[in-house]
């Protein structure tokens, strides 16, 4: 049986494909290979930790301006449910655009597999980081002026200015689901990212998140930086 520190053991089960890259950036070094592989899953779980309170805080935010956009107009129920149908607006007009309606509809798959009350914060909570980055595209903007509230301590009301992190957030949760490679990414910029938009939503959620992050501890250890 080879020993948990050997290379034969991480091949065995961290994959040959897979450990390549690793071991290529590291010029062939074996041990250093191990090492970087070990931080980079250190690394994306600490990530993990940080997006976990930014990702609740983010759609409970945007979650408030919708339903205050929906009372405004009087309708009834809750906006998840959105009888309006009008999530599908984009520049093409009404019914384009079906993909929020496709992650509402996976949301309640979700709660009524796991056999909890079809309600709309149970929906909510299980629709993915995608739906909210969608909400605050460009292809919504017409959300926009609403859910700039959601923001208040942005520098100005500019969409870009919390759509662009929001979707390189997207993406780079996206690569940690899958377990892919962190050093070859800007992490310190995904998590200024992060600590931005959190921020622009409260100062203080920023510093909440900041204080409890390991990120900039591991980012300041980092083996063979890309």
């Amino acid at each position: 049986m080879a020993s948990v520190s050997s290379w034969a053991f991480y091949e065995r089960h961290f994959a040959h494909a897979r450990l390549q890259h690793y071991l290529t950036h590291t010029g062939g070094d074996q041990s250093a290979a191990m090492e970087l592989y070990r931080w980079n899953v250190a690394t994306s779980g600490a990530f993990w930790q940080s997006l976990a309170y930014f990702e609740v805080a983010l759609r409970n935010a945007l979650d408030e301006r919708m339903s205050t956009r929906h009372s405004a107009f009087e309708r009834p129920g809750h906006w998840v449910f959105d009888d309006a149908r009008e999530l599908g607006r984009d520049a093409d007009g009404p019914g384009h655009h079906r993909q929020p309606y496709k992650d509402i509809a996976e949301g309640i798959r979700r709660v009524r597999r796991n056999q909890k009350p079809l309600s709309a914060g149970q929906i909510i909570s299980e629709v993915s980081f995608g739906f909210w980055h969608q909400l605050v595209s460009r292809r919504q903007m017409f959300l926009w002026p609403d859910l700039a509230g959601a923001f208040p301590h942005a520098p100005n009301r500019n969409q870009p200015t919390i759509q662009r992190p929001v979707a390189q957030l997207r993406e780079f949760r996206n690569r940690l689901g899958h377990h892919h490679r962190v050093w070859s990414e800007n992490v310190q910029d995904r998590y200024d990212d992060l600590l931005g938009v959190a921020g622009y939503i409260d100062p203080d959620l920023k510093k909440f998140i900041g204080q409890r992050s390991m990120v900039p501890a591991l980012l300041a250890k980092q083996p063979w930086p890309a």
